[in-house]
């Protein structure tokens, strides 16, 4: 099955369908190191030129994040979560929106024990685009935990995420 795909680069955004087979596009992602784009298009954030790049392969490495307006995958599969606020940068982009973790759980540690692509739900993503900022909502955007500059975070999650700065209320 396609899924639709908007993969969010630096100074572009990448605009197709990608092979799914009933797992969620994080699942997905999270499974290889590159993906196939069907039908791609690549919109430059610098002026107003959108190239058709046809099928191809990438590395998810480029990737900052991806938004998914796909499937939620299998009910089966689906378990309960909290949900908690998080602002994250990935480069040129900000994002702030929920992260779901297991009840009683710390949302940091378990940010940093998943796999490198992490959905947030209920998100605002902020970039330049063509010299303006945009602010553009969306139900799931993945983010690539590879790439994040900072996460801001309550000071108790503060110290529970090695590797990556974490900014708090005072910072």
């Amino acid at each position: 099955m396609l899924v639709p795909f908007i993969g969010y680069a630096l100074g572009r955004r990448l605009i197709g369908y990608v092979e799914c087979e009933g797992e969620r596009l994080t699942d997905r992602l999270n499974r290889s190191d590159s993906v196939v784009i069907r039908e791609a298009f690549v919109e430059s954030f610098e002026d107003e030129t959108v190239t058709n790049m046809g099928d191809g392969e990438i590395d998810r490495s480029i990737l900052y994040a991806v938004e998914s307006s796909g499937g939620r995958g299998e009910g089966a599969r689906r378990i309960h979560t909290v949900r908690h606020r998080l602002q994250v940068q990935l480069g040129p982009y900000t994002a702030l929106g929920l992260l779901h973790a297991l009840p009683g759980q710390m949302p940091l540690p378990y940010l940093h024990s998943r796999g490198p692509m992490i959905p947030l739900s209920d998100v605002t993503l902020g970039f330049t685009s063509r010299g303006a900022m945009v602010l553009k909502d969306m139900e799931t955007l993945i983010v690539n935990r590879d790439m994040l500059d900072w996460v801001r975070a309550s000071e108790d999650d503060a110290a529970a995420f090695p590797g990556v700065r974490v900014l708090t209320d005072r910072a």
